[in-house]
Order: C-alpha cells, then structure tokens, then sequence
C-alpha cells in the first residue's frame, strides 16, 4: 500500500458489510436483487437481511456489482434529518448559534440541502455512521456546516459552497470500511493499523467519485482533509501548494471539532480555538489566518462564552515551559536524520514540521530561556505578572503540544520507513521512549509489543477464567477517534 493510494476495491465486501449487521435492529439492510461474486455464484437472494452471519459468509467477496446498488437500509436519514440534526446541533452551543447568525448562514444552508441532491448511497452511509460511529457523525454535520459557512465569510463564489457542504459531511465516510480496530483505537496503534487508517481519505474519495456528480475541488478536499500546509499531514505528506484551499477549511474545521467537542479535551467554548490557531498559523493556509481574524472581531469576541478554570499555577506553567525546552532538544537529533533522506516525503515533512516549530520559538519564545528567566522574575514579583497572562502562556504552550505530538506521528512513520538506516532507526526508537514522558498516549506501538503484551495478558485472563468456570470478559468497544 503506497502513501497515496488504498487496497479498497468498489466491489470487494469490506468491514462495512460487519456495520451493517451492527444496525440489524434499528436499520435493517436487505437485498434489494440478488447478490452474486464475480464468478457468478448467488451469494444472498433478495429479500434476504444482513446479519451478522450473512456478513461473515459476505465479507472479503469480490462482488458482480458495488454493494451499495443491490441493499437497503431501513429508516435511512432525510435531507430534513440532516438539516434537523445539523441546526439542534449549532442552536445547542451558544458560541456556534453566535457565528451561524454573523453569517446570516440559515437560508444558505436549507438552500445548499435542498438545491441538489444527497446520493441516496451516501444517506445510507451516514444513516449507519450515526449509529456505530456517532462522534464521527456529529463531526460530519459540524463540518458541513462551518466548512461552507466560511466560504460564504471568505467569499468563495456560491458554487463553492455545496462542494463545501458535501466535502464536510461525508469526509470521514472512508472510516467505515477500514478495520474496526484501526478505525476506532485512540492509542497504541500498530504499523498495520496506522496504514489502514491513512487510507481512509482516499476510500472516501473513490466512493464519492463514483457518484458522478461532485467537483473536483470537493474530491481533492475530501482526500487531503488530513494533508498539513507544513507537510506535517497524510495520507501523501503535501506541501502548501498542493493542498487546495477547500481542503485547507476542512481540515482546520475537523481540528476545531475535537478541540470543542472532544469527550476528554473540549472545552465547549470557540474561545478556545483562538490560541490553538494562533500556534498553527502555518497549519492550515490561509484559513486559520481568516478564522483567527474572525474570531477577534469586536462582535464575535466579546460574545463568544469563556468557560471558567481554575487559575494556572504559575507553577505550572514554568513545568510546562520546562517540558516545551526539553522538546525542542529532542528535536535536533530528529532533524539531523531527516537531513540525511531529502528525497524521502517523510523526512521533508519532518524537517518542515521541525522548521516551522523552531519559527514559534523565535518568535513567540514558548520553551525559550527567555521565558523561563521572566517565569523566574514572576515568581519572585508576583504583584508584576496577572492570572490573564499565565493564562494565555498556558494556552499557547499546550497549543504547541498539538504540534510536537504531529511531530512525532512523522517521526514514528520515519521509523517505520524500509528507508531508514539501522542506526537512524535506533536513534529514533531511544528518542521515541524518552518523549513518551513528555507527551503521554503517542498514540503509536512502534514495535507491536504493546499488543503483544495486550494479547497476551487477555489470554492468561480467559485462561485463569476458565479455570474458574467464569466467563471470559467481553472485550470493551474502542473509543472513537
């Protein structure tokens, strides 16, 4: 599996046909004709329901026909379901009703429903993302809406917007026919895993395209909406140039999903996205540099809820300054071996990442000696320093945490290069164990022993288990990611 392509086949049965019998209950899928393999045996008779045994004899099948044209998910979304859910969605948190409202965006978006059609495949797609994947699906209708939101702002012309709209809310449906596990684990992730999610971009992509009705700015979007401007993103490592400014808003918007929504980090308040923005100006084109301006205009910011925290320690920030230095010394034995494989995507999009970091450190100082000298002053004249300004130090600093963290997802696919030396390949793994104090949950299993040691404390589990005439354990659904 290359860097820009995926092994998804249109007609070969994937782990979608498993979600499909997940919703047996509330979303029964049934055959509308009957189903053959490309050899011409009669694989399921129409009329017949997927369950999960159907599934299992289904799956892996290279099919006479696209799975999606021979089914039927009952109780599939509407247009107006999705409208529905979208506005419950915005009129829910009073800092997204606030910016639906400076765009005077509610006519736009009943427009952009209803003046073209959802591919009746793609409705049932999402119908059965809402259930096995609701966090993903609520960032599928966040993004369609804040994604054309800021064309209108930008003044994109109104064509744009319904490729917006479209890229923004089926984006993410390429995570359903990836394996379950690569699609769901939040940490821990092994080399095969990482693979199977990259591609997920790239399934999305080939099942809209096939619709034949989409853009190709809205393809291209759908396929880079985890490409960085600093080459920092996947699936293909692309620089700013390549990366379309469509697929520069959707990135940036599914960013601000996690920092708003996310169950253990959103803050619930826009306010937040404001110093996470300013850390990754080069990040995301230049949309980060439009939602940044937006968000400091006098009638939005004044208006935008500030959630209220517990005062920073300045403690604590001096700990977390501490912690960005030491970073920024790992980081210079990481860029002297990316310096030695120019031609590799990869190691570029190391070195960019790394340049772009040393450029917050010049010029805002985060991790800096500077910083660490006037947190010493504080401390010693704190009548001459304010809760607002360790505040913001704070905020900046677990911004450019967001940063070294895509820095080390980099790092661990260099690792993972056949195009690294031995001894590169030693120097990364040593730096890889020390950062993992600085930055817990790297999310990655850089040589599968987690999982092997995972897998192997499950077995002597059900083992002693059985010893005891105790059930084995039912193991526990993955959180989203």
């Amino acid at each position: 599996m290359s860097e820009e392509t995926s092994d998804y086949q249109p007609n070969q049965t994937d782990e979608y046909v498993n979600h499909l019998a997940e919703v047996k209950d509330t979303n029964p899928t049934t055959a509308s004709e009957d189903i053959y393999n490309d050899q011409g045996v009669l694989l399921l008779s129409k009329g017949s329901v997927i369950t999960k045994r159907v599934a299992g004899h289904l799956i892996h099948h290279q099919l006479k026909k696209e799975l999606d044209q021979s089914i039927v998910v009952a109780n599939t979304l509407t247009v107006y379901d999705v409208l529905n859910q979208t506005l419950e969605l915005v009129e829910s948190e009073p800092d997204l009703r606030l910016l639906h409202s400076h765009a005077d965006f509610e006519v736009t978006l009943r427009q952009l429903l209803f003046n073209k059609p959802i591919p009746s495949q793609i409705l049932q797609r999402l119908t059965v993302m809402s259930r096995v994947m609701p966090l993903v699906y609520q960032r599928s209708l966040f993004c369609s809406w804040l994604v054309p939101l800021l064309c209108k702002l930008m003044g994109h012309h109104y064509n744009t917007y319904f490729s917006a709209f479209s890229a923004g809310l089926a984006h993410d449906i390429g995570l359903m026919h990836i394996p379950v596990e690569a699609a769901t684990a939040t940490q821990d992730l092994t080399k095969q895993q990482w693979r199977a999610l990259k591609t997920h971009p790239i399934v999305a992509r080939m099942i809209l395209e096939s619709r034949n009705i989409y853009s190709d700015d809205m393809l291209n979007a759908v396929a880079d909406h985890h490409e960085r401007c600093d080459r920092s993103g996947y699936p293909a490592y692309k620089a700013s140039q390549q990366v379309n400014q469509l697929a520069q808003i959707l990135s940036m918007s599914d960013q601000l999903f996690k920092l708003y929504f996310d169950p253990e980090r959103g803050q619930k308040s826009a306010h937040e996205w404001i110093s996470y923005l300013e850390i990754n100006l080069g990040t995301f084109g230049s949309a980060s540099e439009f939602m940044l301006a937006l968000l400091k205009k006098p009638d939005i910011a004044d208006r935008l809820s500030v959630q209220e925290k517990t005062p920073v320690e300045l403690e604590t920030v001096a700990k977390e300054n501490s912690q960005i230095a030491r970073l920024f010394d790992c980081i210079r034995d990481l860029d002297e071996i990316a310096g030695h494989y120019p031609r590799v995507k990869i190691a570029r999009g190391v070195s960019e990442t790394i340049s772009q970091l040393n450029w917050v450190k010049d010029s805002a100082g985060l991790g800096s000696d500077h910083l660490s000298e006037w947190l010493t002053w504080s401390k010693d004249n704190p009548e001459d320093s304010s809760e607002a300004e360790l505040s913001e130090i704070h905020n900046l600093l677990q911004g450019l945490r967001w940063r070294f963290r895509r820095l080390w997802r980099l790092a661990v696919e260099l690792y993972w290069s056949d195009k690294l030396e031995a001894k590169h390949q030693a120097q990364i793994k040593k730096q890889f164990d020390a950062m993992s104090a600085l930055l817990p949950n790297l999310c990655f299993d850089l040589d599968g022993s987690k999982q092997a040691a995972a897998s192997s404390d499950g077995a002597k589990t059900d083992e002693a288990k059985a010893g005891s005439n105790e059930p084995p354990a039912e193991q526990a659904p993955t959180t989203e990611g």
